[in-house]
């Protein structure tokens, strides 16, 4: 596989940080792409302590749980080392993996942890925690196909949307499961692989009781050599095991929920967009009753979800964190809190939305006597089909360009020189004009009534839309003409520019791994480490 690094256009933050601007590097405490910086935070990590062995029992069983092979149990073993330290990122259980930017985050972190291992000279473990106890389940629930040259098709798994359930709680339904699979599966042309596929997801779906154990499984078997350990953060063992942690959390939580408040202020004074909402009364935290989980916000002493259904005193939360800390669990602001106590982490991956809300919790961190980890923007990857590119080679169009802005322009203009017929600009030509004539009767119209003023307004929005239906009918005869190229445009439109947006965050790995085989993502991982480049295209 060749690799090709472009540029695209990042977000203002994402692109300071890669610059090493001072208005965010400030809240940051290493350098991600200096050296030194990863031998400075290892020797932070040996003079820490840790469960290590405790957190590598529940890491045993769950990984074993989701079938994974020796690689796996090696790291995990090698996690009990005090010398050894993580690489970690995480994302929710997507169906089948969810979008692909899931997947380009496991490469990512494969890839650094093996980069830094050889640096080091120490264990290095890639890591990747699973969100199993995020709730927003219509998020996870369905996968993008392709349904046509120029359309993304979107197939969800039919289960309630409505439960507040963690993902992790949410039992696999089989029957669904089945059908969801076999609609996936009908619009996929049949290649080599495809049956083996199909088989593996079947197996798979049949042996996992809830949907992060189809989500672990079907990892394990992308990355079978890799050794990737991966983590339910919703595990009622690791609760067990963050028992003091919440209790540290609970006790900081104003000197928390202040510093997050102000460091928010400090970054959106700068210009930068932080999706995040906070208030000094945020608990950060959710109470699990009934199945659900609820946010806590902190009035006083007293700790209440926000139906106003459950009120606790700081006391007695505390005794839930010590004695059922199950019945608790990490927001976003929390849970990098929380991974920072549990693993040795040398480095965090962060997607951009990750890295905008990350920049906000430097001193939080501080608050329990952490220090913010450094934090990789993780790689961001586009699949190129090798087909695909003598397609574009053909019809000159700049991979770049239609990455970053799709290609439905270079598609008119090309259709306008093929065709010599002014359609788009005669069309608009003729809108204006009926716009001036017609207002004249608008103006007639006002004179009247305000009922005669919006029956002309509604007869120029119908005349506009019918010269709008019959200039669509135009192109479209038009393009019939040449209907192979334009498919061809579509297609790639729809590959590269799904949506407006880039390929990883619409399209989902089963549509490559039906392609070039179920180990594609395991020879992802062998990509040479480009952190500091924008975006890497990928040539199958």
């Amino acid at each position: 596989m060749q690799t090709i690094p472009i540029q695209l256009q990042p977000s203002q933050l994402l692109q300071d940080y890669r610059d090493r601007k001072e208005s965010i590097f400030t809240q940051f405490e290493y350098d991600p792409y200096q050296i030194q910086s990863y031998k400075n935070r290892l020797s932070q990590i040996q003079q820490a302590e840790y469960q290590r062995e405790e957190l590598a029992q529940v890491l045993l069983e769950q990984n074993q749980k989701w079938g994974a092979g020796p690689a796996v149990e090696k790291n995990i073993e090698a996690l009990k080392n005090p010398a050894s330290s993580v690489i970690i990122g995480g994302q929710q259980a997507g169906l089948l993996t969810g979008p692909l930017y899931t997947i380009h985050k496991i490469v990512s972190i494969l890839v650094h942890a093996k980069e830094q291992e050889e640096h080091l000279q120490q264990p290095v473990i890639p890591v990747f925690w699973i969100a199993g106890e995020d709730h927003d389940f219509e998020e996870i629930n369905h996968v993008y196909i392709q349904k046509n040259a120029n359309r993304l098709k979107k197939i969800a798994i039919d289960d309630e949307l409505e439960s507040k359930k963690s993902i992790s709680s949410r039992v696999l339904p089989k029957q669904e499961t089945a059908t969801f699979l076999k609609d996936i599966f009908s619009a996929f042309q049949e290649t080599e692989h495809t049956k083996k596929i199909y088989q593996q997801l079947q197996e798979a779906a049949d042996q996992s009781e809830t949907y992060v154990d189809f989500f672990g499984t079907l990892i394990h078997q992308m990355f079978q050599e890799e050794g990737l350990v991966l983590v339910d953060s919703d595990d009622p063992n690791l609760r067990k095991l963050e028992s003091a942690y919440f209790v540290r959390m609970i006790e900081e939580q104003p000197n928390i929920a202040k510093a997050v408040v102000k460091d928010l202020q400090l970054q959106e004074e700068k210009g930068y967009t932080i999706s995040v909402d906070a208030a000094s009364d945020d608990g950060h935290l959710f109470y699990h009753i009934d199945g659900e989980r609820q946010l806590l916000i902190k009035e006083d002493d007293q700790w209440k979800t926000k139906d106003g259904k459950v009120s606790l005193q700081t006391e007695e939360l505390l005794t839930i964190a010590k004695n059922e800390p199950e019945r608790l669990s990490n927001n976003v602001i929390t849970r990098p809190l929380m991974q920072e106590m549990v693993f040795p982490v040398l480095a965090f991956h962060a997607g951009p939305g990750e890295l905008a809300y990350w920049s906000i919790l430097k001193n939080a961190f501080r608050c329990l006597n952490l220090t913010l980890p450094i934090v990789m923007p993780r790689l961001s990857i586009t699949l190129l089909q090798s087909n695909h590119q003598s397609w574009m080679d053909e019809m000159d169009i700049s991979v770049e360009s239609l990455i970053q802005s799709g290609i439905y322009t270079q598609k008119m203009n090309w259709l306008k020189r093929q065709t010599k017929l002014p359609i788009e600009e005669t069309f608009q030509e003729v809108q204006k004009q009926i716009e001036t004539i017609h207002q004249s009767v608008q103006e007639i119209a006002e004179s009247i009534s305000s009922d005669m003023e919006g029956l002309s307004s509604k007869n120029l929005e119908k005349i506009q839309k019918e010269l709008a239906f019959v200039e669509k009918r135009f192109i479209r005869n038009v393009e019939k003409n040449h209907q192979l190229r334009m498919n061809r445009y579509d297609t790639l439109d729809t590959y590269y520019h799904p949506d407006g947006g880039l390929q990883e965050r619409k399209w989902n790995m089963i549509h490559w791994i039906n392609q070039y085989g179920l180990d594609l993502p395991s020879r992802l991982a062998t990509l040479p480490p480009k952190w500091e480049v924008d975006h890497l295209l990928v040539e199958l």
